[in-house]
């Protein structure tokens, strides 16, 4: 890796989509005052990957750095093993064309998104990410405060990941959050407003297709669905 992709991840960013159509909850974790994260939440809700595996990432200007990767959605955070073993953070995400693990790739658009499919150059991914809803302070005699409920986004770890340990009752919960995004890896949540505006004078066919099939915009198979006959409707019109 060069010097510019290093960097020591600082924080664990909870993203504010709960809003949005296409996501779905996934689990609850709650983490009571000194127990350690990694203790309640299992490694593999966590990583992307077993282990950190062998991978390339790409930079604009058609250059890339190959590394030990990877995708950390605890800290939303695309994570590589350095010379020395530590474990840090890509820098610079700004100028990422892709990564690539294994057979998979992974865009950045303020946030890491794995791509899951690509229909005439409409691509469908999806985002992993935990979101951290309340803290709640413990009073002196062990007493849990409902006044003390504070929301918040973001927990500093002082890169200590393994050694994060809770001072207070902390909810936090996992999503999986689907995008779409065009040739330039832009990237807009998968709900309906948006696949309208993205196919423009298709919409009548697709205004059909959403009258006569029920669709379920945080399920991939029904995108996949939906997005391979808008495809197929392009491919016969050409």
């Amino acid at each position: 890796m060069t010097t510019a992709l290093l960097r020591t991840t600082a924080c664990i960013v909870g993203f504010c989509f709960l809003c949005l159509a296409g996501f779905s909850q996934r689990k609850i974790y709650k983490i009571n005052p000194g127990e350690k994260f990694l203790e309640v939440i299992p490694k593999e809700e966590i990583y992307s990957y077993p282990d950190f595996t062998e991978g390339k990432v790409y930079l604009k200007g058609d250059k890339f750095s190959t590394a030990k990767l990877n995708y950390n959605a605890l800290f939303g955070d695309m994570q590589f093993i350095d010379q020395k073993g530590d474990t840090l953070g890509i820098a610079d995400e700004g100028n990422i064309q892709s990564i690539v693990i294994n057979k998979d790739v992974f865009y950045y658009d303020k946030g890491y998104l794995k791509l899951l499919a690509n229909y005439n150059g409409l691509k469908l991914a999806n985002k992993k990410y935990f979101s951290f809803t309340n803290k709640q302070k413990v009073g002196g005699f062990g007493e849990v405060s409902s006044a003390s409920i504070d929301a918040y986004d973001r927990i500093s770890s002082a890169n200590v990941f393994n050694d994060l340990v809770a001072k207070e009752v902390v909810t936090l919960s996992s999503y999986n959050l689907f995008y779409i995004g065009d040739q330039f890896n832009h990237f807009k949540p998968a709900n309906k407003k948006n696949i309208q505006d993205i196919f423009g004078k298709k919409q009548p066919k697709l205004q059909q297709y959403l009258k006569e099939n029920t669709v379920d915009f945080s399920s991939e198979e029904d995108l996949r669905k939906l997005l391979l006959f808008m495809q197929d409707e392009q491919n016969a019109t050409k």
